[in-house]
């Protein structure tokens, strides 16, 4: 396998349906999103520690909510991104709605 292909399918969001990332009070945009792992932009003020347990709500443009926990995979400084992975994360049909729904808005 290429080191570059992945086991899950990620969904790459397009800036205005982005999903939101809500650790305590603060709230993230999602970059990026599979069953496995998330990459978001740290809302400002966010603290976060490579390896430290997170638990946070996914909300979806479409008023859906999930729990989710994981820990601090990564986080590149400039731009500010950082990767959870999680430990419970998104089902496999919430990653299909999603990629359906970006496909009927963006035909990609």
């Amino acid at each position: 396998m290429d080191s570059d292909q992945r086991d899950f399918y990620r969904i790459q969001y397009p800036q205005a349906d982005r999903p939101r990332l809500r650790i305590g009070a603060l709230v993230s945009e999602v970059l990026n999103l599979s069953e496995t792992g998330v990459r978001f932009v740290p809302a400002e003020g966010l603290e976060l520690v490579v390896g430290a347990p997170v638990a946070a709500e996914l909300r979806f443009h479409d008023g859906q909510a999930l729990l989710v926990a994981g820990r601090v995979h990564s986080i590149q400084p400039e731009p500010r991104i950082a990767a959870l992975q999680f430990t419970s994360g998104v089902p496999a049909a919430k990653i299909l709605q999603e990629q359906q729904i970006l496909r009927q808005r963006y035909g990609r």
